[in-house]
């Protein structure tokens, strides 16, 4: 049975005369190699531990410690914007349907970026990717998660309903047209929805399940771009036909 864990940074703090048990740290909690560092992260943060024991196969393999997390967390946030990469988006779409929840995506695209930065240079569209990941970011519902999918592309997860998403979006929408950008730049933004109510047991491959829907958000999303529509509902309907 193991009562506590002694790392170097425990040695270096303690004093000589000092027992191992007295050093040691009893903060730590257990996880499987198989998990990903977003669970990881979560396990830490919710369990007030300094540290995990990495298990496989009920053998202990390896250890995480809060500094070693936290760098390889770093490689999955958005340096620009401070935003989650599309990973976690990801992850936790697949914790959602684990838990039985509905899940939808709306997919955020800003109309004719590339030509705002050919005229005003790639600074000014830099802030402008900023502003817009802030205006999100702080209104975004609880238990929604957002994040830069890619260049002028943003995605946001919610356990509702597709249908039930429009609202939401229209209105982040109309916060994005009133918000005054550098040098008064008129911006838009263009989204698509996607997403649908569940009619039988969960597909084994959730992941392709997710994959599907965010794909189909982002077409939504130019489609709506196309017809010069603020928004395209690029799916409602039951959510185990999308993976088909």
């Amino acid at each position: 049975m193991i009562i506590g864990v002694l790392t170097r940074n425990d040695l270096i703090k303690a004093h000589p005369n000092r027992i191992a048990l007295d050093a040691m740290t009893g903060k730590f909690k257990e996880i499987q190699a198989n998990e990903s560092i977003w669970k990881a992260k979560e396990t830490l943060d919710m369990g007030g531990a300094d540290l995990l024991l990495v298990t496989h196969e009920g053998e202990i393999v390896g250890i995480l410690t809060k500094q070693v997390l936290n760098f390889e967390i770093g490689k999955h946030i958005d340096l620009l914007t401070g935003l989650h990469k599309s990973d976690y988006i990801l992850y936790k779409s697949l914790e959602f349907l684990e838990q039985g929840k509905e899940i939808s995506v709306v997919f955020f695209d800003i109309n004719n970026f590339g030509c705002i930065n050919k005229e005003f240079g790639h600074v000014v569209g830099d802030r402008i990717l900023q502003e817009i990941a802030q205006l999100l970011k702080v209104n975004t519902p609880e238990e929604s998660y957002l994040c830069r999918y890619g260049g002028d592309e943003f995605a946001l997860l919610t356990a509702n309903y597709a249908e039930d998403c429009k609202a939401l979006a229209e209105k982040l929408l109309q916060i994005i047209r009133e918000h005054q950008f550098p040098q008064n730049i008129d911006i838009s933004v263009s989204a698509g929805i996607a997403g649908g109510r569940r009619r039988n047991a969960r597909m084994t491959d959730m992941y392709e399940t997710v994959s599907n829907l965010i794909n189909i958000a982002s077409i939504a999303s130019t489609k709506a771009k196309k017809q010069q529509d603020n928004l395209v509902l690029g799916y409602c309907g039951f959510i185990d036909e999308i993976a088909i």
